[in-house]
């Protein structure tokens, strides 16, 4: 498909596969390859349909169009897969390769509010580039990748931490935010990866400790735990390559 043009949210910069360009060039060809509509091929002596948002391959042709080996392909399309930004269908045939929620971002009318269509790349993270850097969240992930909704969950930490309200017809000023703090490089990656108000919500007054072999996250509150479970934890373990077990701190008597 050498004709027409793709949609490419902004959000993938937030996306693991930005940090590597050769990761991204290929993912970007992945995107251009795959099917605007659905069509029936044939191989061999079988009519397949491929499904929009699909296209059928080979880790050979891969190889050859991308100059890498065929193991370094199978890495990659395996990368992908964990990360739910695509799923494959191997046979003796080739490989069917079909990009997760393309459908969702890649739609040709422009974003519908009132239907709650996400043309975010963050999906991508959680479901797979619902959304190339997709809030990731990390079904909120392109960094997509599954988008990571935490506007109800941070309306509720503002609840909880709220604990005393204006009387009817007082004029309230709203407090000041407490000075961004980034103590370690593992809070500089995460402020990086999200938005600031993203950080400061979830991340800034936690404990982060790296043992070798997983990265502890202590945070004050059963809230933040399940948060950052629920959007973060899956990104950031394949980001760093490390298991993420988050823990609620003990408190202080």
């Amino acid at each position: 498909m050498d004709e027409g043009w793709i949609k490419l949210h902004r959000a993938i910069r937030k996306n693991w596969i930005w940090e590597d360009p050769l990761k991204l060039k290929w993912w970007l060809d992945i995107l251009l390859q795959a099917n605007h509509q659905e069509r029936k091929i044939l191989i061999g002596n079988e009519i397949v349909l491929i499904e929009r948002g699909s296209f059928h391959t080979s880790t050979v042709k891969l190889s050859e169009r991308w100059s890498v080996d065929r193991k370094t392909v199978k890495k990659f399309l395996q990368l992908l897969q964990k990360d739910n930004m695509i799923t494959l269908k191997t046979s003796k045939k080739g490989t069917t390769l079909k990009i997760s929620n393309y459908k969702d971002y890649q739609a040709f009318s422009e974003p519908q509010k009132d239907k709650g269509v996400d043309n975010s790349m963050d999906k991508g993270m959680d479901k797979g580039m619902d959304n190339s850097v997709p809030t990731p969240s990390p079904d909120k992930s392109q960094i997509s990748p599954n988008k990571v909704d935490t506007n109800k969950n941070e309306e509720e930490l503002k609840n909880e931490n709220n604990d005393k309200e204006g009387e009817e017809g007082e004029e309230i000023t709203p407090p000041s935010p407490p000075p961004l703090s980034i103590p370690t490089k593992y809070h500089k990656l995460i402020f990086d990866q999200w938005s600031e108000i993203t950080y400061r919500t979830w991340f800034m007054d936690s404990e982060i400790v790296d043992n070798g072999q997983e990265l502890i996250i202590k945070v004050d509150s059963e809230l933040r735990a399940d948060a950052i479970n629920r959007n973060f934890s899956k990104y950031l373990g394949i980001l760093l390559g490390k298991n993420i077990r988050v823990e609620i701190k003990e408190k202080s008597i």
